[in-house]
């Protein structure tokens, strides 16, 4: 609902810039947050105090997001049963069991006041939001209101459990903490100023998240009057969390850490009353409970108790038969409490020294740091909350552990001073595609250097391609690393496909010798217009499902990690760390995927009757109506440009992970920023229109960060005033 409309050149307090004209008085209250919404659907946020920039940011997300926030917030409390059904009952169960409501009140009460007057700002927000616009908000998420700082720190709790969770082995056994099979990923570069064609460093800034739920991202700009920083935060996240200021900007990739262990417990007895044996001694469990409240299907509420029961390695869960015991490094040690604060502060860093000694706090529970700043540093920082484990190595600590030896329960999580980093390296740049830290640039890092434990030594084919591609460069400019994030080039197609081809054209098979010319003639790109991609990518994937299916004919007891996929079982030539340059290569097994070519074939000619469909008739980016000859393709392709898609209503195939927030900074004096947040900036019915950026994404184009008064002015769309205090709230639509 509008209220009072007037004009306003609402960034001349915070700049300090000439004066403009008014055509209505002015809020009373000097200083109250504004927020200006561009053309794209972000919110350029103007305050003075930190408080009334979280203020306004709360109240950004809201009407970006508000139905999405709110049940985000439902879950973190364990109470998303109550008020959205029973579907959400299992992911109570994992939260309550966790115990992260109650972590989060504690941890509140432990913020120092300052920051905790933020997280209190930014709720208020959200509350002032949602009473003052109920038209804006579903009627079945308005029961979670209002929301208290504790919420935000259970869903940013949540949320980072579930990343920990679901890249190691305990997402399999905790219902509503793993990732269905799509494990989230990112690129990330930063580039020295002598590897940089203008003389300035530059960072790539790129997430690989689901397009739904709980990794949506939202690009925001704070100005303050000692900040300007710009960049994107998780849906319900009261900080920006990937982000650059005038000094310097950082990403985040998603790293194998291993920061979760599951401990097969031995009961005393044949009740869980008995107690388990630890270390020949017989121990109780501590006990607590818990009531779910669950809306049924008939409106009904019922309401279950949940027994919790907690070893001396963490709460436990009867899994497949078995009772095993869950520990979180990121629960477990308290250095969660100050992951929010953090962040916040590393967007206020103005160099290098002050952003180490930040991160030396090591509170954020995972995730690779990628640095740049103005002074032409650059640095890969592997990050989390890793256990400090005395014994074995990084493959032993992903299996099952004896629950009745006490020498395997940690207690204490690394510090950021011994984890791995490269800092200025000789090569001018490092990167990471959510491989091991030894790769994060050439010559690799020695991994002797660390504890064995440490890190899975693992890569993929994407950040083979990033390697490939940084490595055959000397310097790159602004325009080229922008070209390059697009990259849609397959790595697998130049492993593989010279092999295929030379078998299938001996065959006597007419069918194959045709698919033989199709992918001869193939650009080995998934652009929207790459004829024989589809093929590819069908018999990519008959290939890996025959192999492991022949694996497991021969051994029952076969059990395929996707760390085996570059391994000898696939490739001819399988990859070698010490030449991660030119492995893997090569068909392990040809007649397997003559085969596979057979079967791909087929299916390919009963869903398009044709071998030379262009990939973008069949793959589709599509989102809120929109639909678009998609590009880009996945991971084990070995495409730098990721988006993944899985199969529609029609047939097609349509986007639905993959690149979500994107930025190349180019830290030059002015600085040069170009973003996209592929999927739009907004889940929520708009009060004003805003541009659809899939149709940049389709076109492989990002588009200005506008960070400076006339960039802004110029292309504001709508513009709210607000005031913390009094929630005099003054809105403003421009055309």
């Amino acid at each position: 609902m509008m209220r009072s409309f007037f004009i306003r050149c609402g960034l001349l307090s915070v700049l300090a810039l000439s004066a403009c004209q008014t055509t209505e008085p002015l809020p009373s209250k000097r200083g109250n947050p504004e927020i200006l919404w561009d053309n794209w659907g972000v919110p350029h946020i103007v305050a003075v105090q930190e408080r009334d920039a979280f203020y306004a940011f709360g109240w950004a997300q809201m009407r970006s997001h508000a139905d999405l926030l709110l049940k985000l917030y439902a879950m973190a409390r364990g109470r998303g049963a109550e008020y959205f059904g029973e579907d959400y009952l299992s992911a109570d169960r994992s939260v309550r069991l966790l115990g992260i409501p109650a972590l989060a009140e504690q941890w509140y009460q432990e913020q120092e006041s300052g920051f905790k007057d933020n997280l209190s700002a930014f709720a208020a927000g959200i509350n002032d939001f949602a009473q003052r616009h109920p038209e804006a908000v579903s009627d079945q998420v308005k029961a979670v209101l209002p929301v208290t700082p504790q919420d935000i720190i259970a869903h940013t709790t949540r949320v980072m459990t579930v990343f920990t969770a679901g890249i190691s082995e305990c997402g399999a056994v905790l219902p509503g903490f793993d990732f269905n099979n799509q494990p989230p990923g990112s690129n990330g570069w930063a580039l020295g100023a002598k590897f940089s064609s203008s003389g300035h460093t530059m960072l790539l800034a790129n997430p690989h998240l689901s397009w739904h739920g709980m990794e949506t991202l939202f690009e925001a700009h704070l100005l303050m009057p000692d900040l300007n920083l710009y960049g994107a935060a998780l849906v319900g996240s009261p900080v920006l969390q990937i982000a650059f200021n005038d000094h310097l900007g950082w990403t985040h990739t998603v790293n194998p850490i291993d920061g979760c262990d599951l401990y097969r417990l031995k009961l005393a007895g044949n009740h869980l009353s008995d107690g388990y044996w630890l270390d020949g001694v017989v121990h109780d469990f501590a006990l607590s409970s818990e009531t779910i409240r669950i809306l049924r299907a008939d409106g009904r509420i019922d309401s279950e108790v949940l027994t919790i029961r907690r070893a001396m390695q963490g709460p436990i869960i009867d899994h497949a038969g078995e009772i095993l015991s869950v520990r979180l490094a990121l629960l477990e040690t308290q250095l969660l409490n100050g992951m929010n604060r953090q962040w916040w502060e590393m967007g206020r860093a103005t160099n290098l020294e002050k952003f180490q000694e930040i991160l030396s706090g090591g509170h954020l529970a995972l995730f690779n740091v990628i640095y740049a700043d103005a002074d032409k540093n650059i640095m890969l920082a592997f990050n989390g909350i890793i256990p400090q484990r005395s014994t074995g190595d990084a493959f032993f600590w992903r299996k099952t552990l004896a629950g009745d030896d006490s020498r395997l329960i940690w207690k204490q999580a690394h510090y950021y001073q011994d984890l791995p980093k490269v800092i200025n390296p000789d090569s001018g740049w490092v990167q990471n595609s959510n491989g091991a830290p030894w790769y994060m640039t050439l010559p690799r890092l020695d991994k002797n250097q660390y504890p064995e434990n440490i890190a899975i030594d693992v890569t993929n084919n994407r950040e083979l391609q990033s390697l490939r591609m940084l490595a055959a460069q000397q310097k790159m400019s602004f325009e080229a690393v922008i070209a390059a994030k697009h990259s849609t080039h397959s790595l697998a197609a130049d492993q593989l496909l010279d092999d295929l081809l030379s078998v299938a054209r001996v065959s006597n098979d007419p069918l194959l010798h045709q698919a033989a010319a199709v992918m001869n003639q193939w650009d080995r790109q998934y652009l929207a217009e790459s004829r024989g991609a589809r093929l590819f990518s069908l018999w990519f994937a008959k290939w890996i499902e025959l192999t492991i299916a022949k694996a497991t004919e021969v051994n029952p007891s076969y059990v395929f990690t996707p760390d085996q996929l570059l391994g000898s079982r696939f490739y001819l030539r399988p990859f070698d760390s010490s030449e991660p340059l030119i492995t893997p290569s090569g068909l392990a097994n040809k007649p397997l995927a003559l085969t596979a070519l057979r079967e791909s074939i087929s299916q390919l000619l009963a869903e398009t009757g044709e071998l030379d469909v262009s990939w973008g008739e069949v793959a589709r980016l599509r989102r809120d109506g929109i639909d678009l000859p998609g590009n880009g393709a996945d991971t084990d392709l070995g495409v730098f440009r990721e988006i993944v898609y899985e199969p529609d209503v029609d047939g097609k195939l349509r986007s639905f992970y993959g690149d979500s927030f994107i930025a190349v900074v180019e830290f030059s004096k002015p600085m040069r920023a170009q973003v996209l947040v592929t999927y739009g900036n907004a889940t929520q019915p708009q009060v004003f229109e805003t541009s659809s950026q899939l149709h940049l994404s389709a076109k492989q184009q990002l588009r200005p960060a506008w960070r400076s008064q006339n960039e802004i002015e110029s292309n504001v769309q709508f513009r709210e005033f607000l005031s913390y205090d009094t929630l005099d709230i003054y809105e403003n639509r421009t055309r």
